[in-house]
């Protein structure tokens, strides 16, 4: 028996080093969570517009071409659950805060709580951006161990990044995400194809996340803060792919929600003329100079209108 015990340890040392090598990685490196919670606490007094949302508004919308003292505070696959966690962690600290930026993809309105998306991501927000998660269950071993959370070739593909690049923080200081200029889809038809048949849900039912809108809103309302609801531009092939009495249900679903609330306005930018096919990077990401083009012209759509 203490040969088969002898030999069982032998066989476990390698996974735990592993583990406590892994665990250790994610307990002390730099994360674009960490960062940008640092990074937001440390510009508190200052901030004026902050911008929430997925990797649209995360690739789409650089705080450095607008007049106000702006932060990015969207994330890769952030959804409104989210925003609302961060927006009522920290709206009451940020003082100088005058508008809230939240952006409104195709899927946003019918995503589901602890979806596919979450199923690691949850974990992180909660022990690198200090969020209490109530998707969190508290008999989750990865709610203890973030090296559980994602998957093993993941994380070894995070530390060769961090090997590589000495960081695995893709983003500014102001939390616009970092791009390479040369990662641009050349067919951007059939990628429009395959991505629109990804964010296809077939769902029509926007009640749970149309009151999470409305808590966020009357939590802006009570502290003078105005809100912009926004979709960002996509592919013209990408747009059309997509279902048609979902579209107009979101923009009825935002109009309601802007005509309902004094502090709210509604901007619809997914076909907007100001854009060519060339300013997006693939279906539904802008491309840098995209990215200018649209954040002058949202800033231009603050001043004249919030």
């Amino acid at each position: 028996m203490k040969k088969l015990y002898i030999k069982l340890l032998i066989f476990l040392l390698p996974l735990l080093a592993l583990w406590g090598a892994l665990e250790f990685f994610y307990r002390t490196t730099e994360t674009n969570y960490t960062y940008k919670t640092a990074k937001l606490i440390e510009n508190y007094d200052c901030i004026e517009t902050l911008i929430l949302g997925d990797s649209h508004t995360f690739y789409g919308l650089d705080p450095e071409y607008f007049t106000s003292k702006t932060f990015n505070l969207a994330n890769i696959s952030q959804t409104l659950y989210f925003d609302e966690l961060l927006l009522e962690k920290h709206i009451d600290s940020m003082d100088s805060l005058k508008t809230v930026i939240l952006n409104v993809s195709y899927f946003s309105l019918s995503s589901l709580e602890n979806s596919k998306e979450d199923s690691w991501r949850k974990y992180f927000y909660e022990a690198q951006m200090d969020l209490d998660v109530p998707i969190v269950s508290s008999f989750a071993p990865q709610k203890y161990s973030l090296a559980l959370a994602r998957r093993l070739h993941k994380s070894l593909e995070l530390t060769h990044q961090y090997h590589d690049n000495g960081t695995i923080v893709n983003c500014y200081k102001n939390g616009y995400g970092i791009q390479d200029e040369n990662d641009i889809v050349t067919d951007k038809e059939n990628i429009s194809i395959f991505i629109a048949k990804k964010h296809e849900d077939g769902l029509l039912d926007f009640k749970n996340n149309t009151v999470r809108l409305q808590r966020m809103i009357a939590l802006c309302q009570n502290r003078n803060v105005k809100v912009l609801l926004i979709e960002m531009p996509v592919y013209p092939t990408y747009y059309d792919l997509l279902d048609q009495e979902k579209w107009s249900k979101i923009e009825t679903t935002l109009h309601l929600l802007a005509k309902e609330h004094q502090n709210t306005d509604h901007l619809d930018l997914t076909q907007h003329s100001t854009f060519n096919k060339e300013d997006l990077r693939d279906a539904d990401h802008l491309t840098n100079n995209g990215a200018k083009k649209c954040s002058r012209l949202v800033d231009d759509y603050l001043k004249a209108t919030l």
